[in-house]
């Protein structure tokens, strides 16, 4: 009842500040600290900085908003001025996602970035507006490998049986059962507790969880598969728009793409810091990536043939292949 209370009143209309100013509600499921939350907040700081103090990013973090979803939901009804939000989630709202989190995508994190700073990101931000979803801006994690408790994953035969946490992305579960694992969705803070109880055997993230998550605390083995790498998105309801100037929108759009840049570079030292601080506890080991890619290769003839607009947007990704 407590956490419903504090929902309602976090989600109350955009509250004055001053004859002009205005506060923007900004829910983030991640705590501070994190490169994701700290890329939020650098962009939270250069809207006030920018708008002379007009505009105020009021972050709502660690999840105290609900989930990733809850948070997409109440943009879409308005009662939400902005999320970040990974493309992972999205993919219950929009196929324009759909290429984006195709497993093997992209293949650096360099490769992502390239892709969504050129016509790539262009036809995916117009792709997400056409359905109403409304991105000021692109962050990234790094690429998702597997993480396991008892044993390492060199193989996808290594899977078969194994419950791997996922997230609630379809792409997501499709893909881990398509390697032979069983994919389980769980929420992240719920990932800890799970894997030390043997309620699953595994999951996949990035390196950092590891270290931000304390999952190195339970899991010993971390194999680079690399299966995804996708990014997140700073959002905007619709509503929250048509109460901003054209100016307003362009300050929040530059202040996204200076987070953009401060972001990734928080990201790229948290992985090799993250592996660094896990090594002596956690294997690492590289695997064959191809025998990986070989399992998801009906998703690619799936969702060309579901969503005619995919092909167009895999084609310009692979233009940015290096």
């Amino acid at each position: 009842m407590k956490k419903i209370s504090i929902i309602a009143a976090a989600l109350a209309a955009l509250t004055s500040i001053g004859a002009n100013a205005l506060t923007l509600r900004l829910a983030d499921t991640m705590p501070s600290g994190l490169p994701n939350s700290e890329g939020v907040a650098f962009f939270a700081k250069k809207v006030k900085e920018y708008s002379n103090g007009e505009i105020e990013v009021k972050i709502f973090a660690n999840g105290i908003l609900g989930s990733e979803r809850e948070n997409v939901e109440q943009l879409n009804q308005g009662a939400l001025d902005m999320a970040r939000v990974g493309a992972a989630t999205l993919d219950s709202f929009t196929p324009a996602v759909q290429a984006i989190t195709l497993p093997y995508m992209f293949e650096t994190t360099d490769h992502l970035i390239r892709s969504m700073d050129g016509k790539a990101g262009e036809l995916l931000f117009a792709n997400l507006e056409k359905d109403g979803i409304y991105p000021i801006n692109y962050m990234v994690i790094g690429p998702r490998s597997f993480y396991t408790k008892n044993k390492p994953i060199n193989t996808p035969d290594d899977l078969k049986g194994m419950k791997i946490r996922v997230m609630n992305s379809k792409m997501a579960m499709k893909t881990v059962k398509l390697m032979g694992g069983a994919p389980t969705p769980l929420p992240m803070g719920d990932v800890f507790t799970a894997m030390d109880q043997g309620v699953i055997d595994g999951a996949e993230n990035a390196p950092q969880s590891l270290i931000e998550h304390r999952h190195g605390e339970v899991a010993k083995y971390y194999s680079f598969d690399e299966h995804f790498n996708y990014p997140e998105f700073i959002l905007i309801s619709k509503v929250a728009m048509s109460k901003l100037t054209p100016e307003q929108i362009n300050i929040l759009k530059k202040a996204g793409k200076e987070a953009t840049v401060y972001e990734i570079g928080l990201a790229k030292a948290a992985i090799d810091e993250s592996v660094k601080q896990s090594e002596g506890r956690v294997t690492f080991n590289q695997v064959d990536k191809a025998l990986f890619k070989e399992k998801v290769q009906p998703l690619y003839e799936e969702v060309i043939k579901d969503n005619p607009g995919a092909k167009e947007m895999i084609e310009l990704v692979q233009q940015e292949k290096s």
